[in-house]
């Protein structure tokens, strides 16, 4: 239904335009502003690419771990505010394996290079 070639690409090659060709012609105290343009470009992509399967895969993770009632990161955000988990060791880990998990997805859409310079695959 979508034109040819998908949003992703297209933003792929709108920022290897404002990096290669558009940055340099850019005085010098405006280049780092098109890099975090560029920036935001590759995240985009990213986001797209993995499309909903990183907020499916932490729903489920907190399905499991709630198994009634609301299963939102919003309860486990507050349920650790109130300290609910500090009492039973294995919910206090199974929350930061998800909290863990969170992260890493997070950050694979936002900056991967900082999970491979980590050897986080």
């Amino acid at each position: 239904m979508r034109d040819l070639p998908p949003a992703g690409e297209l933003a792929e090659l709108a920022r290897r335009l404002l990096l290669d060709e558009l940055t340099p012609l850019l005085p010098e105290e405006r280049r780092r502003d098109a890099h975090l343009v560029a920036t935001v470009l590759a995240m985009l992509r990213r986001e797209q690419a993995a499309g909903d399967g990183p907020a499916c895969e932490v729903a489920a993770l907190l399905r499991a771990f709630y198994r009634e009632g609301e299963a939102s990161l919003a309860r486990l955000a507050a349920d650790l505010r109130r300290g609910e988990f500090e009492t039973s060791l294995s919910r206090e880990r199974a929350a930061r394996a998800i909290l863990w998990r969170l992260t890493i997805l997070k950050l694979r859409e936002a900056n991967p290079q900082f999970l491979a310079a980590h050897g986080i695959v």
